[in-house]
């Protein structure tokens, strides 16, 4: 097995892991940036869609409302866990112009100009080939379509400390800190991305979100529904057990009235495949 192969089984195999309490503990901060996304996207009823590491949906939902049932959205997923958990999600919508299939981003089996629209939302930095995922998004739309991205960065003190005391326990302690990944990770970089990948009119749209999490436990739980676990499933369960009542001791310190706040800065970015 090839060194990305190994990779795409360890993202996969996290996510499986995470698909049936991702983004359901906590304020669902993935789903409101579906929603942001999809609306800046204006996509027309009828469209065809795919949505790129779909996960449950937060992009696809609204999309499939968008375009209605005379459009079509068809996720995709590395992990058949999310797959699984957000087809029968769709089943239980009874939504007709909605459906997930286990598939590599990296390697889509579409045909060439097949889609109106790509979404491709947190997930980007995980390609370990970002310009051949790229290269597929561009490859699959038609002419004139477009592709909207989602990333978001956290901004309040809390989230850096713990980003800077898990770094501190990485180091210390030889866990690994992520599953794998690629240049996605550099935000800042992925205008040029599109742009070497053939996209044109590029644009990023930003803004900030406060959500709040109704306690500590809710806090510590929500990091375990999606790709954050994966640093923590690799401690040894001494040392998770000393980190975790170092953060919750500092999550007893930031919390507000309301709960603990959380500040998050999406960037929205969309580009086009030129006529």
């Amino acid at each position: 097995m090839s060194e990305t192969d190994m990779q795409k089984e360890q993202i996969a195999g996290l996510y499986d892991r995470a698909a049936a309490t991702y983004g359901t503990i906590g304020p669902d901060f993935f789903s409101y940036g579906g929603r942001q996304l999809v609306a800046h996207m204006a996509l027309p009823a009828g469209a065809r869609v795919l949505d790129v590491a779909s996960g449950r949906g937060a992009n696809l939902f609204p999309a499939a409302a968008a375009v209605g049932p005379g459009g079509q959205v068809i996720g995709i997923d590395l992990a058949a866990g999310m797959v699984e958990e957000t087809t029968a999600e769709i089943t239980r919508r009874k939504l007709t112009q909605a459906s997930m299939l286990q598939m590599d981003a990296e390697h889509l089996t579409f045909a060439d100009a097949s889609f109106d629209a790509v979404l491709c939302s947190f997930a980007i930095f995980l390609f370990p080939h970002l310009e051949q995922a790229l290269a597929e998004f561009w490859r699959v739309l038609r002419p004139g379509g477009k592709v909207g991205i989602t990333v978001a960065r956290n901004l309040d003190e809390l989230s850096h400390w713990y980003g800077a005391h898990l770094t501190a326990y990485h180091e210390h302690y030889r866990f690994p800190l992520t599953a794998g990944g690629g240049k996605g990770r550099d935000y800042e970089e992925l205008p040029r991305y599109l742009s070497e990948a053939g996209f044109s009119a590029a644009q990023t749209l930003a803004e900030e979100a406060d959500f709040i999490y109704a306690s500590a436990e809710v806090w510590w739980d929500a990091k375990w529904t999606h790709g954050t676990r994966y640093s923590l499933e690799h401690m040894a369960p001494e040392v998770l057990a000393q980190f975790k009542a170092e953060v919750v001791a500092r999550l007893a310190q930031e919390a507000q009235a309301g709960g603990i706040h959380e500040t998050l800065r999406f960037q929205y970015m969309l580009a086009t495949k030129e006529a």
